[in-house]
């Protein structure tokens, strides 16, 4: 009880300082975020998937330990709906962990990451979700599931997202911004124009991701302001000139699965661009195995 009491006075603070308070998601008495010296809680008890879920589905999963992107989230899993309608596949959205389990996975095509953050699953799922990837499943991660706050689960951090995480813009925060298509022969790039100009928080990472990963798109960085002077310890957030420099959507291929993750998506508006629509379906399609059976892309 003591616990719960600390986070909702955390949070009536934060919300009167115009900050965002992390998600306060509670079975029991829930410990702060991070607090080292308390352990963290995951989910234990298997949420009801009816038996009347179309077959096969997208599970879409969205908890956050961490920073929530509220309207990102929202807007993300009213897109997937309206896509595996599209594709013919049901749909199952949660936060709760305990879906990450080898008879739940089965049931699905396709996992989706919206923003999910911090250290959400328990070593068994986190377990569970490597090996349905690897056994042949397909990932898709956007936006904050790629920010600094998975160093405790080290596959996924270094194998789906590779870079870590460093800033984003904040004066402003949302900036257009031309995206370059960085590998237009991709079957998850097929059809998107060579150039197209967005509006989001644009993300840096430290590094480029490793020679394995397949960069898709990059940001041209002449087109907005890549700095931060607002907080945190970097303030310069360039990656390098040219798009190639500074990538936002990359893909790789990990045993006998395939992920994809795009740095697009803070905002509900993100998804509705008709060009991020046809490249998330593209992403959706590659990764589910329905394109490029073959593994040219990989």
């Amino acid at each position: 009880m003591k616990n719960v009491l600390k986070a909702i006075a955390i949070s009536v603070v934060l919300a009167g300082c115009g900050a965002q308070a992390p998600n306060t998601e509670v079975s029991e008495a829930q410990p702060i975020e991070n607090n080292a010296s308390q352990a963290s809680v995951y989910d234990t008890v298997n949420p009801p998937i009816s038996e009347h879920m179309k077959s096969p589905s997208i599970l879409v999963f969205s908890k956050t330990r961490e920073w929530r992107h509220e309207d990102g989230i929202a807007g993300a899993n009213l897109h997937m709906i309206k896509l595996a309608r599209k594709l013919g596949y049901g749909t199952f959205s949660t936060e709760n962990g305990a879906v990450f389990n080898d008879e739940n996975l089965a049931r699905f095509k396709l996992v989706v990451m919206n923003n999910f953050t911090g250290d959400g699953l328990s070593p068994t799922q986190e377990k569970a979700l490597q090996d349905w990837v690897e056994a042949g499943g397909g990932l898709l991660a956007l936006h904050g599931s790629g920010d600094a706050s998975h160093s405790d689960w080290p596959w996924y951090a270094d194998n789906v997202i590779g870079p870590t995480f460093i800033g984003h813009p904040a004066a402003p925060q949302f900036q257009d911004a031309r995206i370059e298509n960085l590998a237009p022969e991709h079957p998850v790039m097929a059809g998107i124009p060579a150039e197209w100009t967005a509006n989001d928080e644009w993300y840096s990472f430290d590094s480029l991701p490793m020679a394995d990963f397949t960069l898709l798109a990059g940001l041209d960085e002449s087109t907005y302001s890549p700095v931060n002077t607002k907080y945190g310890d970097v303030s310069d957030l360039r990656m390098g000139e040219g798009a190639q420099n500074h990538p936002i959507i990359w893909s790789r291929c990990l045993g006998e699965g395939r992920t994809v993750f795009s740095a697009i998506g803070h905002r509900e508006t993100a998804y509705d661009s008709v060009i991020y629509q046809k490249l998330l379906e593209n992403a959706a399609n590659w990764v589910a195995k329905t394109t490029d059976a073959e593994g040219a892309g990989c």
